[in-house]
């Protein structure tokens, strides 16, 4: 049997890979501490697990819209345009099964085969393989994304660009000076913005992120943006996203969308629905001061680990450090796994050699005990 060439030619996601290495390994008995997980240890907050039981008791079990509730979609719509102060209504939105499925539909609805797509470094793991299996090429400038490298790959043929602030890896926030740059090198292209603003509500700096849109509305037209509750609501497993975009790409994104998974799950966008309405705002707040709170505990815990460099994350639940003289770090990191129990991401799988990602969406046990293995590692790595 032949298979896809293009699907054949994807890279296996190395977050979810490593996640579940960790979890069998655990599971047969090995003394295992996993800093893998892109997403929160907490249960979701009562109020949106008793909206999804609800839900069922109710009997809104059934097929729903392709792209979403109504009652969801507007709830969305007015939320958005009140934070981004654009005018967006329902059919604007789309919601699906994550934001990463989101990501999927607003890519395949955008893409043609040959088409050249900015993805700046470190790059979430899955917008390569994303654009390559809707035919295009992804284009991966070698230092941080700034006007210069905007302009360049427009002028080499680039029609779109994926922004993802905070950063997944690297908990990075852009100034309000970067970004209005950024946005000002956009507006003089033709290129189109997807905004993955999954993390947009676990920043630890004053204020809210610096959004393309903050400074240039116009680009509206051109740009989607994409989040959901899975990180600030701690509902990964409930898998519900959403986005925004211009009528007829959500349009597009919704055919797509209404051809492969069909409606993302009734119960679980009832239970999303009382999120988006602030039901859970109290259990929100919480878990945001905890993850700040353990940001500053691993922060504090890895500066005493020699030979490693990082920057203090602004945003999300990673921080990324930099290990000294490594340029395998998909080996260093099955070596970490195998000799200490630890496990992390590589940051290869982010377009980063060289250096590692650690989640602190974790218990504070595990991220100390995580990195004293990490040190202990490297102190014997090291020793001559």
């Amino acid at each position: 049997m032949k298979y896809s060439r293009t699907i054949m030619s994807l890279s296996p996601s190395a977050t979810l890979q490593l996640s579940a290495k960790a979890k069998e390994l655990k599971k047969s008995g090995r003394d295992i501490v996993s800093l893998t997980a892109g997403q929160p240890d907490f249960p979701t907050p009562a109020p949106i697990a008793q909206a999804g039981i609800k839900a069922i008791m109710d009997g809104k079990t059934g097929y729903t819209p392709s792209t979403g509730i109504p009652e969801l979609k507007e709830a969305v719509a007015e939320s958005y345009s009140l934070r981004r102060n654009i005018e967006w209504n329902s059919s604007n939105v789309v919601v699906s099964c994550g934001a990463k499925h989101d990501l999927a539909n607003l890519v395949r609805a955008a893409v043609n085969p040959g088409d050249r797509v900015l993805l700046p470094r470190p790059y979430w793991v899955s917008y390569p393989e994303m654009v390559k299996a809707s035919g295009g090429i992804p284009v991966l400038p070698e230092k941080r994304l700034d006007p210069c490298e905007i302009l360049k790959a427009a002028d080499l043929g680039a029609v779109g660009l994926l922004l993802n602030y905070p950063s997944n890896p690297s908990g990075y926030v852009p100034s309000s000076d970067e970004m209005s740059r950024i946005a000002d090198a956009i507006a003089d292209t033709d290129m189109w913005v997807i905004s993955d603003d999954i993390y947009e509500d676990l920043v630890y700096t004053e204020g809210a992120v610096p959004h393309i849109l903050d400074y240039r509305p116009e680009l509206s037209s051109r740009t989607a943006v994409v989040s959901g509750v899975s990180k600030t609501f701690a509902m990964t497993g409930w898998r519900i996203g959403y986005s925004l975009a211009n009528r007829e790409w959500s349009k597009l994104s919704g055919i797509l969308q209404a051809h492969s998974t069909s409606n993302p799950c009734s119960i679980s966008q009832w239970a999303a629905l009382a999120a988006v309405e602030g039901k859970a705002d109290k259990e929100k707040r919480e878990m945001y001061r905890s993850f700040r709170d353990r940001r500053d505990m691993i922060c504090s815990k890895l500066s005493d680990v020699e030979g490693i460099q990082f920057d203090r994350p602004e945003g999300a639940f990673y921080v990324f450090p930099r290990l000294p003289a490594v340029n395998d770090t998909a080996g260093f990191c099955s070596e970490l796994l195998d000799e200490e129990g630890l496990a992390v991401i590589p940051g290869s799988a982010f377009g980063a050699e060289g250096y590692i990602r650690l989640s602190f969406a974790a218990s504070d046990d595990d991220i100390r005990e995580g990195v004293n293995r990490l040190n202990r590692f490297l102190r014997r790595r090291y020793t001559v």
